[in-house]
């Protein structure tokens, strides 16, 4: 073998080691982008399970107000109109007392013929 051939061979063999360093070099950073990427589509995976389980519970629990709301106003009005009872009982009664009036322990209806009570002209 001459000078200039093992020259040429060790400089050949330089450039392929250079070559083949940088080869390695771009595997390398393809993984860490890869393993980054794998982590990112884990995470905001994770954060997307957990923000659709909130909206989920939240939904549940509007839902469950909104029926005990809907309870508590049917029994509002129910209370409501007991109270205008018993404010009307109690007007009654007050006007029963203020008149002087007795109650009534037995009644009698009267049924009076039809043509009585027509008007003739």
């Amino acid at each position: 073998m001459t000078v200039a051939s093992l020259v040429h061979s060790n400089v050949v063999r330089s450039h392929r080691s250079v070559y083949g360093a940088e080869i390695n070099q771009r595997k390398k950073a393809r993984k860490c982008k890869a393993c980054i990427l794998i982590l990112l589509l884990f995470v905001f995976g994770f954060l997307y399970v957990f923000a659709t389980n909130g909206i989920a519970a939240k939904g549940y629990k509007i839902i469950s107000l909104s029926k005990q709301a809907s309870e508590l106003e049917s029994t509002n009005k129910d209370l409501q109109v007991e109270v205008s009872n018993l404010k009307l009982a109690n007007v009654l009664e007050a006007k029963v007392n203020e008149l002087g009036m007795i109650k009534v322990s037995k009644m009698e209806y009267v049924s009076l013929p039809r043509a009585s009570a027509m008007l003739v002209k």
